[in-house]
């Protein structure tokens, strides 16, 4: 069972990973929101795989806290995110480095 959690919650992040690299293409010269906001090209697409790896990771969190206990399935959610958060983040710092060095 454990193995079928750990290949969900790999599933899903690379997922939620894809959905913010699909979100950086059509979006290359715009700061794009986190989690709340709308970015200004949103293609449904997106939203789509957000919700497949939303559903691994609620699968994987809850196989997962049954073995391991309550606390290890949000915590390897929020693991399983950082990596798009990241790649988010360096995409807006790119974004805004771009802009700063435009307006000079």
């Amino acid at each position: 069972m454990e193995l079928f959690a750990i290949i969900l919650w790999v599933l899903a992040a690379v997922l939620f990973t894809a959905s913010f690299d699909m979100l950086r293409r059509v979006n290359p010269d715009s700061r794009l929101p986190f989690f709340f906001g709308k970015p200004p090209i949103n293609p449904p697409q997106v939203a789509v795989v957000r919700l497949l790896a939303f559903v691994c990771f609620l699968a994987s969190a809850w196989i997962f806290s049954d073995v391991y206990g309550r606390s290890a399935g949000p915590i390897l959610i929020l693991l399983g995110t950082l990596p798009g958060c990241l790649r988010n983040l360096l995409h807006n710092r790119r974004v805004t480095a771009a802009a700063a060095e435009g307006a000079a």
